[in-house]
Protein backbone atom coordinates (compact mmCIF):
# COMPACT_ATOMS: atom_id res chain seq x y z
CA UNK A 1 0.00 0.00 0.00
CA UNK A 2 2.83 2.42 0.82
CA UNK A 3 4.32 1.79 -2.63
CA UNK A 4 1.06 2.92 -4.23
CA UNK A 5 1.11 6.06 -2.10
CA UNK A 6 4.73 6.76 -3.08
CA UNK A 7 3.85 6.39 -6.76
CA UNK A 8 0.86 8.68 -6.37
CA UNK A 9 2.89 11.31 -4.52
CA UNK A 10 5.65 11.05 -7.13
CA UNK A 11 3.15 12.26 -9.72
CA UNK A 12 3.66 15.77 -8.35
CA UNK A 13 7.15 16.23 -9.76
CA UNK A 14 6.18 14.38 -12.93
CA UNK A 15 3.37 16.90 -13.49
CA UNK A 16 5.86 19.72 -12.95
CA UNK A 17 8.05 18.32 -15.72
CA UNK A 18 5.01 17.87 -17.95
CA UNK A 19 3.93 21.50 -17.44
CA UNK A 20 7.43 22.72 -18.28
CA UNK A 21 7.47 20.60 -21.45
CA UNK A 22 4.00 21.77 -22.53
CA UNK A 23 4.91 25.43 -22.03
CA UNK A 24 7.80 24.90 -24.43
CA UNK A 25 5.53 23.17 -26.91
CA UNK A 26 3.15 26.15 -26.89
CA UNK A 27 6.00 28.29 -28.23
CA UNK A 28 6.94 25.72 -30.86
CA UNK A 29 3.42 24.98 -32.04
CA UNK A 30 1.05 27.89 -31.28
CA UNK A 31 -1.79 26.36 -33.31
CA UNK A 32 -2.23 23.70 -30.59
CA UNK A 33 -2.09 26.22 -27.74
CA UNK A 34 -5.58 25.44 -26.40
CA UNK A 35 -4.87 21.71 -26.30
CA UNK A 36 -1.63 22.28 -24.40
CA UNK A 37 -3.28 24.71 -21.99
CA UNK A 38 -5.94 22.12 -21.19
CA UNK A 39 -3.24 19.54 -20.42
CA UNK A 40 -1.42 22.09 -18.25
CA UNK A 41 -4.63 22.75 -16.33
CA UNK A 42 -5.16 19.01 -15.76
CA UNK A 43 -1.57 18.66 -14.52
CA UNK A 44 -2.04 21.62 -12.17
CA UNK A 45 -5.23 20.04 -10.82
CA UNK A 46 -3.34 16.84 -10.00
CA UNK A 47 -0.66 18.88 -8.23
CA UNK A 48 -3.29 20.79 -6.19
CA UNK A 49 -5.00 17.54 -5.17
CA UNK A 50 -1.71 16.09 -3.99
CA UNK A 51 -0.87 19.24 -2.00
CA UNK A 52 -4.30 19.21 -0.33
CA UNK A 53 -3.93 15.57 0.64
CA UNK A 54 -0.44 16.17 2.03
CA UNK A 55 -1.77 19.05 4.15
CA UNK A 56 -4.40 16.74 5.66
CA UNK A 57 -1.82 14.34 7.12
CA UNK A 58 -1.14 16.16 10.40
CA UNK A 59 -0.30 19.78 9.68
CA UNK A 60 3.05 19.30 11.40
CA UNK A 61 6.30 17.46 10.87
CA UNK A 62 4.75 14.61 8.86
CA UNK A 63 3.15 17.04 6.45
CA UNK A 64 6.42 18.96 6.12
CA UNK A 65 8.33 15.73 5.49
CA UNK A 66 5.96 14.67 2.70
CA UNK A 67 6.05 18.16 1.22
CA UNK A 68 9.86 18.24 1.20
CA UNK A 69 10.10 14.73 -0.25
CA UNK A 70 7.42 14.72 -2.91
CA UNK A 71 6.86 18.38 -3.77
CA UNK A 72 10.40 19.73 -3.39
CA UNK A 73 12.11 16.50 -4.46
CA UNK A 74 14.49 16.32 -1.47
CA UNK A 75 16.09 13.05 -0.38
CA UNK A 76 15.47 11.65 3.08
CA UNK A 77 19.05 12.55 3.99
CA UNK A 78 18.50 16.18 2.97
CA UNK A 79 15.22 16.21 4.89
CA UNK A 80 16.92 14.84 8.00
CA UNK A 81 19.31 17.84 7.93
CA UNK A 82 16.46 20.30 7.39
CA UNK A 83 14.36 18.85 10.22
CA UNK A 84 17.41 18.28 12.44
CA UNK A 85 16.63 14.57 12.92
CA UNK A 86 18.79 11.52 12.36
CA UNK A 87 18.39 9.78 9.03
CA UNK A 88 16.94 6.70 10.75
CA UNK A 89 14.34 8.78 12.61
CA UNK A 90 13.47 10.57 9.37
CA UNK A 91 12.98 7.20 7.67
CA UNK A 92 10.62 6.13 10.48
CA UNK A 93 8.70 9.40 10.20
CA UNK A 94 8.45 8.90 6.44
CA UNK A 95 6.84 5.49 6.95
CA UNK A 96 4.49 6.95 9.56
CA UNK A 97 3.57 9.82 7.24
CA UNK A 98 2.81 7.41 4.39
CA UNK A 99 0.62 5.33 6.70
CA UNK A 100 -1.37 8.45 7.65
CA UNK A 101 -1.59 9.71 4.05
CA UNK A 102 -5.02 9.10 2.53
CA UNK A 103 -5.28 8.72 -1.24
Amino acid sequence: MNEEKKQYLSLYLLQHAKIHRLNGMICENPSRRQEYLKQIEEANNIRCQIEEKINQVDGGVLTELLYLKYVCGKTLLEISYILNYSLRHTERLHIKALMKFKM
